[in-house]
């Protein structure tokens, strides 16, 4: 019969101590959660950087019908070929080329080629410093053959943003000339960047 009376109450607009939160409960909840001890009230976050100033996000959504913007403007004088081997003029050897290999003047400036994140700041042996780019949905490149690189691991660039200049060729390219040497890869494995490039 209790079960029926509580019910009843419910119904008809009564409390049920069980389920009914009081008022003094939903003041302290909502003031922890307006200020520095909850989620930041809104002056806290526009002081956070989310205000007209705040940096503008980047969706990385490269896609295959994606375009990208030439990095260094010049001729590209080793292609890209995964499919048979070309003639590499320093090494005097034939080999596959997974980049293309563009002429730069040494301190032309370099630019980001697509919005993209900075994945590797790093420098070996046959392309110098270089800077590996995520853009993507698994589309990556990498500059090499740079010096003076601005940028950071981590960074986030807008598309023509300055990335650094071309270097003077390593050992590899001095026959070649000053380039910028330019790969691109979807899933790890590489594709033409002139397919991309607008």
């Amino acid at each position: 019969m209790r079960r029926e009376t509580e019910t009843d109450d419910i119904l008809s607009g009564g409390e049920n101590p069980d389920t009914v939160t009081s008022e003094d409960t939903y003041e302290v909840a909502k003031k922890d959660l307006s200020g520095t001890a909850g989620i930041p009230a809104q002056e806290d976050a526009l002081a956070a950087g989310s205000g007209l100033d705040a940096a503008t996000a980047f969706v990385l959504d490269f896609a295959d019908n994606s375009r990208i913007a030439w990095p260094v403007r010049g001729n590209v004088i080793l292609d890209y070929s995964m499919d048979a081997t070309i003639y590499f003029p320093t090494l005097d050897e034939y080999k596959c080329n997974p980049a293309i290999v563009i002429q730069g003047e040494v301190s032309e400036p370099v630019s980001a080629p697509a919005n993209a994140r900075v994945l590797e700041k790093g420098s070996n042996e046959e392309i110098g410093d270089y800077l590996t780019l995520d853009f993507g949905n698994g589309y990556t490149a990498v500059c090499g053959q740079l010096k003076e690189v601005g940028v950071s691991e981590g960074e986030y660039l807008e598309k023509g943003q300055l990335l650094g200049y071309v270097a003077e060729p390593t050992k590899y390219y001095t026959v070649e000339g000053s380039n910028l040497y330019f790969e691109m890869r979807h899933e790890g494995k590489a594709v033409d960047p002139l397919d991309y490039i607008e």
